[in-house]
């Protein structure tokens, strides 16, 4: 390994251990948060929306913040097997820009399109099924 490719790979190293205390504090606190509401005090109409709201939000940050947390340890397991920049579908390089942009990026641009264009098309119809 080049001391430039050693260079870059420390560098991604570091940012996902950054990522990883950031979405764990992130875990730690809307759990905490989440564990504060009371749920079994029914109280006025108006607070019990307010509640079920605050606990609806918080539970999906928890879920956004596990689903950093495993694409990080999965980020990681590549680095470690040297596999890490290699595209999951195509094998081909995934491109510094965009590791640098999403280090835990397991899919160059054009696979992930092509994984995400079904999940928007089914968004599209929806949409389109709400408006009708």
């Amino acid at each position: 390994m080049t001391c430039h490719a050693a260079r870059r790979i420390g560098e991604f190293e570091r940012r996902l251990r950054r990522e990883r205390r950031e979405a764990y504090d992130a875990l730690i606190m809307a759990g905490g948060e989440l564990a504060g509401y009371e749920h079994h005090h029914p109280g006025d109409f108006l607070d019990d929306a307010a509640t079920a709201t605050t606990c609806h939000v918080l539970e999906r940050l928890e879920d956004r913040d596990r689903r950093v947390l495993a694409e990080i340890d999965a980020a990681e397991a590549r680095l470690a097997t040297g596999t890490y920049g290699v595209c999951e579908m195509c094998a081909r390089a995934i491109p510094f820009e965009r590791l640098r942009a999403i280090p835990s990026a397991p899919l160059c641009v054009v696979c992930e399109d092509v994984t995400e264009r079904p999940a928007r098309a089914g968004m599209a119809t929806g949409v389109a099924a709400a408006a009708a």
